[in-house]
């Protein structure tokens, strides 16, 4: 969500620099053309320091474009540094308070809360349509299935209803990766095979990490990121997830 207001208004800038070069490189090169023809001198003399002007004018409008690129993308990684450290503080937190509290009730209260607070930080990655969820795992091997609870997703007004099954080719694959410790990234649903894809075609991309503190602990499930249009995440995003799936594994690895 963030990314993409940032990327609108470089583009912004960037379109309008652009096509005001255009405009002087045309006049530089009608320029150019009228100084062949029989016209009067002082038409020539205008013309031909117009089109002087335009090429002038051309370079260092591009030269500015670039500087205001260059800009833009430091503003974006300085705000994308800035949401980072603000999602994340209140995470670590309420981690530091599971693991102080004596009680078996409270942590669990507050594992609770960490799992709201996970899958609403997951959920400022991305555009705005962008939606988060938590698949909780639960059944035994062979039997595993993957969901998401009741209140467990933020983003778009569409609550996640699929359920994957261990022994079905979806349910494999993201098992697979929960279990591997390995990320899952699907830039484009409509490029996967016909039965990985979505039933309901309601995303087109998404992200899948495991919710779990280290390689050698206890999954607890999948943190998931999707979005209705290819292109709307990016490899930039699996760290993120990743991050968050472990800070809320090392949460409810607390007993």
């Amino acid at each position: 969500m963030l990314r993409s207001r940032i990327m609108g208004s470089r583009r912004w800038v960037l379109s309008r620099g652009t096509v005001v070069a255009g405009f002087l490189s045309v006049l530089s090169y009608t320029a150019s053309i009228v100084a062949g023809l029989e016209q009067p001198t002082w038409l020539l003399i205008s013309v031909i320091g117009a089109g002087s002007l335009a090429v002038v004018f051309t370079i260092v409008l591009s030269a500015r474009d670039v500087r205001t690129a260059e800009q833009a993308a430091h503003q974006a990684a300085a705000e994308q540094r800035r949401a980072l450290q603000e999602m994340l503080v209140p995470l670590v937190h309420t981690l530091g308070e599971v693991a102080a509290r004596p009680s078996a009730r409270e942590r669990e209260r507050l594992q609770q809360r960490m799992k709201s607070a996970v899958v609403g930080a997951a959920r400022i990655i991305g555009p705005e349509n962008t939606r988060a969820c938590l698949l909780e795992i639960a059944g035994p091997p062979g039997g595993r299935v993957l969901s998401c609870p009741t209140g467990l997703w933020f983003g778009r007004q569409e609550a996640p209803r699929a359920v994957f099954c261990e022994g079905e080719p979806r349910g494999d694959r993201l098992l697979r990766h929960m279990d591997q410790r390995r990320p899952l990234f699907v830039p484009d649903m409509e490029l996967e095979p016909p039965e990985q894809r979505t039933r309901s075609r309601t995303y087109r991309t998404c992200i899948a990490a495991a919710v779990a503190p280290s390689a050698n602990h206890e999954a607890f499930g999948l943190l998931t990121l999707d979005s209705p249009e290819a292109g709307d995440l990016t490899e930039e995003d699996i760290k993120i997830v990743e991050i968050l799936g472990q800070l809320l594994g090392a949460a409810l690895a607390i007993k």
